[in-house]
């Protein structure tokens, strides 16, 4: 196969063992790279002694999850680069398929698979790009009434998941990237940390003029939030500093400006919001443990 397999892992040996152990005979040929953001759990240790095939690359001093898939493509020479997290497990074959496609469609820049939750659910793993009013409804009541109409259409949770379509951005926990197409926009974007960097790199390549698929004909499990939970505060702070980026990219000029001051205010707004639903679930479940150790 004319891919290389970019795993990106931070302090993650578990998973990481877990989805090297899933790449089965069918993709023991493929390159596959690991690229480690200055873990300290043992990580680099374990590829090393367990996993002798894959090739392993350093990223010391952990400079976030674009920089670490920009490392990965440099590390790498095949045409595709099929960009993973360590929490990914391979259920099946399907990767011939998916590159197959690309090599009859120049045109496609990158192609996400289907994406599995833990429990066999679909992953929200391709979306449209949301419309201002989208972005506030979304953020503001996505986690507590995730069924309103705008969260629904932002996350595609009106179209069939088994066919082949074009979207707007998938998820970077899978993405597989037409080298070419990646490196004429310039590959990821450091100036994101964490988040926002798959929506954003799916723009750029969208505003080059390449397509961007969503194709079921593989099927991955993402056990989703395992690295981002290690550091709930700063990953929270990451993500509205991504969606800050982002909207500062995608909103130039006068209209930029103009929204500037509401957006900074909405993103404080959703971050307290945030660390408010999260202190009343905690308090809930300290009273339901509290009420279980009475009983």
């Amino acid at each position: 196969m004319r891919a290389s397999l970019v795993i990106v892992n931070y302090n993650t040996a578990n998973d990481l063992r877990k989805c090297l152990a899933s790449i089965d005979e069918a993709l023991a040929e493929v390159e596959t790279v690991v690229v480690d953001n200055g873990s300290s759990d043992g990580s680099r240790e374990m590829v090393n002694g367990e996993f002798p095939w894959a090739r392993l690359v350093d990223n010391p001093g952990n400079p976030g999850y674009a920089s670490a898939c920009n490392r990965g493509i440099g590390a790498t020479v095949q045409p595709y680069i099929f960009i993973l997290n360590s929490d990914v497990e391979f259920t099946g074959d399907g990767l011939g398929d998916l590159i197959d496609y690309l090599d009859v469609n120049p045109d496609v820049g990158a192609l996400g698979p289907m994406v599995l939750n833990s429990d066999g659910s679909i992953q929200m793993s391709c979306r449209r790009f949301p419309s201002m009013l989208e972005n506030i409804v979304h953020g503001f009541l996505g986690d507590v009434w995730p069924g309103n109409p705008f969260t629904r259409r932002y996350q595609m949770k009106d179209v069939c998941r088994d066919e082949i379509r074009e979207v707007d951005w998938i998820s970077g926990a899978a993405m597989l990237l037409r080298r070419e197409a990646a490196e004429s926009v310039g590959g990821f974007d450091e100036a994101y940390f964490m988040y926002v960097e798959d929506v954003d790199i799916c723009w750029r390549l969208r505003e080059a003029g390449y397509r961007v698929i969503y194709d079921p004909d593989m099927r991955l499990v993402h056990h989703i939030g395992r690295t981002s939970s290690q550091q709930s505060m700063r990953m929270l702070y990451q993500h509205h500093r991504s969606m800050y980026i982002f909207f500062r990219k995608r909103y130039t000029g006068t209209r930029g400006w103009l929204l500037l001051p509401p957006v900074v205010l909405g993103l404080a707004g959703r971050i307290a919001l945030t660390l408010l639903v999260r202190g009343v679930r905690g308090l809930r479940r300290g009273k339901d443990g509290h009420r279980w150790n009475q009983a």
